[in-house]
């Protein structure tokens, strides 16, 4: 009898006069997790959460009562039961049921439990410890073909091999190890049929804790097997063609995986048949790719079916679509003619599609006699999800098929263009490496394909060049630029090569494409061109200086040889006038001044040039030297009409200096801003200073220099009017002089100038205060100054 109560669901506590519990089914200890010693012998009212009850006075003047009580669970949790109370026998002596249900639980029947399993999809089924099968639903028996009954007190070996018998019985083994559930991916043979099922199996123990039943539940998963083995098959395919650079067809047969899955689609949905449309985007419309069982009939001799793309994005066949839907809404789907529309009862249609890319649509349908035994739409949906990374992936591994066939062409063309290039062609890595050579780099460097691919460029360029050349290659490193230097790169023998360098970076791969070309004979030729023409001008200079130098100097020695037959046939006639023979003896002196200016200026460029110049410095207020000079030329250029302004921000800087040559270097300025300007014209002499160095400006309102001549101002011979006829004589050497004396200084000296807007000469010379030698100078240097401005401006004519 005790097996039966503990067998029962009905919460069962038999007490004893006392109120004592001499008995508790297994369904009370379950639910207030209870060990059966744990409540034996305890006073009913320990486990209730009211100590008032009186159960043995409640039963007084009846057989029977019922009563809601509230009972601890030893985790403390409240348990309310409907209980029924009674006296009745137990061993025998007179005894107080308590049989109850819980007040919260649900009413249902083993005949409702098992009615709803056997309409699922997933098999069930309960064996006890040796492996017998108590229980399996109506799922299962399809798996075996067999009826319920006969199943029920069989075991694995009377279905499987012994080989499959080994597996199931290790798993049921490790469910009852580790006493939780867990799920197996389980092989079961079947009409010589390998199928994959996906088990859930949770181990049930008694009240002794003593293992008792598993519980399982299991589902076909042969399709998802099936993708996931192509999805990995096509995916290490692809990698292997891409690795080893496949050339056979990476067609991996899409038809025939495609094929596979739509049986396996069929056996999972027990539909009749089944069609996978795929979509050409050039063409806007479905293709049949497969067609099984009754679809061969309904799409006989339709090869294409109209579908924009644009109608399935905008949902516009939304009901349509991902779905099972009757037989009356079909020829809403798509404008098709179908053949056998009347033998179809459902259809499903699944969109196949990878990130919004539509790749075509999977079809099942229902014979009107057949219905879908349970909705599959979610899982039609996963599987077309997995179905289109198929699709996707193989139609990838035929375009690296296809780039490789083309790599390879290029690659082959490459290498031929490589062969018989007369320029030095190569790859080089992001890193610097050489990856590709062709074979002229050994003609012209002397280095070996293999020794070049051992190496990075940068260590046979040049080392004067190569930061500058890699600077420019990490700048330059912009898809599509190209890059050009001459670089000297290092022949195996020591000498160095000159190469027109060219490359090209190409960001996708990080490779920069280059070729360069020697050009070390052409830079020697270049160099021979620029050292003859260099000579032509220099004898071309020669030719000028001689005729413009036999110019200089014909000029007053005609003027004076003129002056002189004048004056003797005056003598000779007896006409010498005191007035005419002060202005004969004029033109003679300045003729000889310039003539003199013309030899001391030949000979201090001789000695200039060979580092023979003297000069005589020491520490003297230069604000006044310039000043001087300056004023003792006040007169002389107010007699020709021009207006003089003399400008200086200080009063005395001392510095090391030669006083002489400062005032030839004014003179000299002071002559050329007399000579270019004219009549009420204007020339300002400016002075500034700071701290380490004094500016002088020499600036006029002449004719100006064109900008084509600032350049060669300062050159030996240097003139802007080469014309003859020109007003003002000079031989071209006074400017070159004069930049010569600035840089003894170690000052500048530069200009500026606008044609017809004058010119403004600016030298400046550094502060230096340096010890003086024992010099004696000329304590007064003004009694000079007019002999040396009849020198300098000898060669300035009245008109």
């Amino acid at each position: 009898m005790l097996s039966i109560y503990n067998k029962m669901s009905d919460y069962i506590i038999v007490l004893n006069e006392k109120g004592e519990i001499i008995f508790s089914n297994e369904s009370v200890l379950k639910k207030l997790n209870y060990d059966y010693e744990d409540i034996i012998n305890l006073n009913i009212l320990d486990i209730m959460t009211s100590k008032s009850y009186d159960i043995k006075n409640m039963l007084k003047g009846t057989d029977e009562i019922n009563k809601t009580f509230e009972f601890f669970s030893k985790k403390n949790e409240v348990v309310k039961i409907n209980s029924n109370i009674s006296i009745e026998n137990f061993n025998d002596k007179k005894s107080i049921f308590i049989i109850g249900k819980e007040v919260d639980s649900k009413s249902y029947t083993m005949e409702i439990l098992e009615d709803l399993l056997d309409n699922i999809n997933i098999c069930t089924f309960v064996l006890d410890t040796d492996e017998k099968y108590i229980y399996v639903n109506e799922a299962f028996t399809k798996i075996l073909n067999k009826k319920r009954e006969d199943i029920i007190g069989t075991k694995n070996d009377d279905h499987w091999e012994n080989n499959i018998c080994k597996d199931l019985k290790k798993n049921n083994i490790e469910v009852f190890k580790i006493r939780s559930p867990k799920i197996f991916n389980e092989i079961i043979e079947i009409d010589n049929n390998t199928h994959w099922y996906e088990s859930f199996k949770s181990p049930i123990y008694d009240i002794n804790n003593k293992p008792k039943y598993i519980v399982a539940n299991t589902k076909n998963i042969n399709l998802a097997k099936t993708i996931s083995e192509e999805l990995y098959k096509n995916y290490n395919r692809t990698i292997e063609s891409e690795f080893n650079n496949t050339t056979t067809s990476n067609n991996f047969g899409l038809n025939k995986i495609l094929n596979n899955i739509a049986k396996k689609v069929l056996d999972y949905t027990d539909a009749d048949g089944i069609s996978i449309l795929l979509y050409d985007e050039d063409k806007e419309g479905l293709i049949p790719a497969i067609n099984l069982k009754s679809s061969k009939e309904i799409l006989e001799n339709i090869s294409f079916i109209p579908l924009q793309k644009s109608d399935i994005d905008s949902g516009k066949y939304r009901d349509y679509l991902n779905c099972i839907i009757p037989k009356y809404k079909i020829p809403n789907l798509l404008s098709v003619d179908y053949n056998y529309i009347n033998l179809l009862g459902y259809t499903g249609n699944y969109v196949v599609e990878l990130s919004n890319e539509f790749i075509g649509i999977i079809c099942i349908n229902y014979s009107i006699n057949n219905y879908p035994k349970f909705n599959s739409d979610e899982y039609m949906k996963y599987i077309c999800s997995k179905i289109a990374m198929i699709i996707k992936n193989i139609r990838l591994s035929n375009e690296v098929y296809l780039e490789n066939k083309k790599r390879k062409y290029t690659e082959k063309e490459l290498e031929q263009y490589l062969n018989i290039s007369v320029d030095l062609v190569s790859v080089v890595g992001k890193n610097g490496y050489f990856k590709r050579v062709s074979p002229n780099w050994y003609n012209v460097l002397g280095w070996s394909e293999e020794e070049l691919l051992s190496m990075k460029y940068s260590d046979i360029v040049h080392p004067e060049e190569l930061e500058n050349f890699v600077d420019k290659k990490k700048s330059d490193n912009t898809e599509g630029a190209i890059t050009r230097n001459i670089i000297r790169f290092r022949h195996k023998q020591g000498n160095y090569i000159y190469l027109e360098w060219s490359s090209e970076y190409i960001g996708d791969e990080g490779i920069y494409i280059t070729t360069a070309r020697d050009i070390t004979k052409n830079l020697e030729i270049e160099k021979e061109k620029r050292r003859l023409e260099e000579a032509v001008k220099l004898e071309m200079g020669k030719n000028e200086f001689f005729s413009n130098i036999s110019h200089e100097f014909r000029t007053p020695i005609n003027i004076i040889l003129g002056t002189m037959q004048v004056i003797n046939k005056n003598i000779e006639k007896n006409n010498i006038q005191k007035d005419s023979l002060k202005k004969y003896t004029n033109y003679i002196k300045q003729n000889s001044y310039r003539l003199l200016k013309l030899v001391n200026n030949l000979i201090d460029i001789s000695k200039m040039d060979i580092g023979a110049y003297g000069m005589r410095c020491s520490n003297n207020n230069i604000i006044n030297i310039i000043e001087e000079i300056t004023l003792s030329v006040a007169d002389y250029i107010q007699d020709n009409k021009i207006n003089l302004i003399f400008d200086t921000n200080e009063e005395e800087v001392l510095t090391y200096c030669d006083p002489d040559k400062i005032e030839r270097i004014m003179l000299n300025l002071l002559s050329n801003a007399i000579k270019y300007t004219p009549e009420n014209g204007f020339i300002k002499v400016d002075i500034n200073s700071n701290e380490k160095e004094i500016i002088v400006s020499v600036k006029d309102s002449g004719t100006g220099i064109p900008k084509d001549k600032l350049d060669v101002i300062f050159d030996r011979f240097g003139q802007v009017d080469e014309s003859f006829n020109r007003q003002c004589e000079g031989s071209g050497i006074g400017l070159s002089i004069v930049k010569n004396l600035v840089g003894m200084h170690e000052g500048k000296i530069n200009v500026n100038s606008n044609e017809g807007e004058g010119s403004e000469f600016i030298f400046s010379i550094p502060i230096n205060i340096k010890e003086e030698q024992n010099l004696k100078y000329d304590v007064d240097r003004k009694c000079k100054h007019v002999e040396r401005c009849d020198i300098e401006f000898s060669d300035i004519y009245s008109m």
